[in-house]
């Protein structure tokens, strides 16, 4: 009701789950809602990683290996089969209540049934999200390449409706956390590869997506592999921001219409990119992390100040994911949140901030 009687105001979606609702009920929300938002067909085939990986080997981009088991019994052939060390994840997170991204593990190991069937009592059942996807509650194996703990390539930009035009910029993931699968905590800028530019417009068509978007591929054996598609507002925005592409203003003016601000973004962001901005981080979870590997002694001391140097700029400008010297709201909230998290959760956090050792910091012409 408020929305019809205050402004107009335009909607974008920050996570799986908006974009699904803003999918699901475009034309409702269209009624009191600028949008600018692809159709719910489009969003399942990013958000169900069964389509999505259907349609990327369709125009040509690899995958992992991957299997569609149906049961525990047979994810536990499939992985002893593949005879290498397997993930076990969810096809979509909006099938799961905790929205765990998955679970590494040996593949001659007996958990590879349990760990199945906890996914499976996981599941979010009677959500609007399965029943346009039942067979998204399955989760699904996949071979783990060790590369995804640093050598994650990120391609992210913007697409526009009309056109088809993109804009794009590229990152590589040089540490996340939890450490072998997890939220990117440390990006450092990447070329745009132009093959993979190209096969990323070739999806986009295939899939009908426009708007936002990130791309990840795993950069392993000579290959580039897409794990994932996010179809949204991505984790390390600010950083594309900071490189002169105005992402976040492009989807406004796109929802609003303003077909010339559109096509003045898109141009500014093709002809140059800002080359002084060294990396994107949160410098409080990775100086956490540092400080509490030198305690543990599961850091070297060479190791720890090559990060904190890196974190805080030594290599030219860095983005902080929460910091910002005109809010100190932000970092207050992520401040607490890591404290409530410690409390509730205290041997997660030794194991993810002390325990899991952190690779070098690689220095790179």
């Amino acid at each position: 009701m408020q929305a019809r009687t205050g402004p107009r105001r335009a909607i974008y979606a920050t996570s799986d789950a908006v974009s699904f609702a803003l999918a699901r009920y475009r034309d409702e929300l269209s009624a009191d809602f600028d949008l600018y938002q692809p159709s719910l067909e489009t969003i399942m085939s990013i958000l169900d990683k069964g389509l999505l990986m259907q349609n990327a080997q369709a125009v040509g981009i690899e995958t992992p290996p991957t299997w569609f088991p149906e049961n525990s019994t047979e994810a536990a052939r499939l992985a002893k089969d593949a005879g290498r060390t397997v993930l076990i994840k969810p096809r979509s997170q909006l099938a799961q209540r905790t929205g765990t991204k998955g679970t590494v593990v040996k593949s001659c190991d007996q958990p590879v049934q349990a760990i199945f069937d906890s996914y499976m009592r996981d599941y979010a059942a009677d959500t609007e999200f399965v029943k346009q996807s039942s067979v998204a509650m399955t989760p699904l194996v996949q071979k783990y390449y060790p590369e995804a703990i640093n050598n994650v390539y990120s391609l992210s930009g913007f697409r526009e409706k009309i056109s088809g035009g993109m804009v794009l910029r590229a990152a590589r993931k040089v540490l996340q956390q939890p450490r072998r699968i997890g939220t990117g905590l440390g990006f450092e800028p990447a070329p745009v590869d132009p093959f993979l530019a190209e096969q990323a417009k070739r999806l986009c068509e295939r899939i009908g997506y426009y708007g936002v978007f990130e791309m990840e591929f795993i950069l392993a054996e000579g290959r580039a592999m897409l794990i994932d598609f996010n179809g949204r507002f991505y984790h390390q925005i600010a950083f594309d921001v900071a490189r002169g592409l105005e992402s976040p203003a492009l989807a406004y003016a796109a929802a609003t219409g303003n077909q010339a601000d559109v096509t003045r973004l898109m141009a500014s962001g093709n002809s140059r990119e800002q080359e002084d901005v060294a990396g994107f981080c949160n410098r409080f979870i990775l100086t956490t992390m540092v400080n509490m590997q030198r305690i543990f002694r599961t850091m070297s001391s060479n190791d720890a100040a090559c990060w904190l140097h890196w974190a805080n700029g030594s290599d030219g400008q860095m983005v902080d994911a929460i910091k910002d010297p005109n809010d100190a709201l932000p970092a207050f909230v992520d401040v607490g949140q890591n404290l409530i998290h410690f409390l509730r959760h205290p041997r997660a956090f030794f194991k993810q901030y002390a325990l899991e050792r952190v690779q070098a910091r690689v220095e790179r012409a």
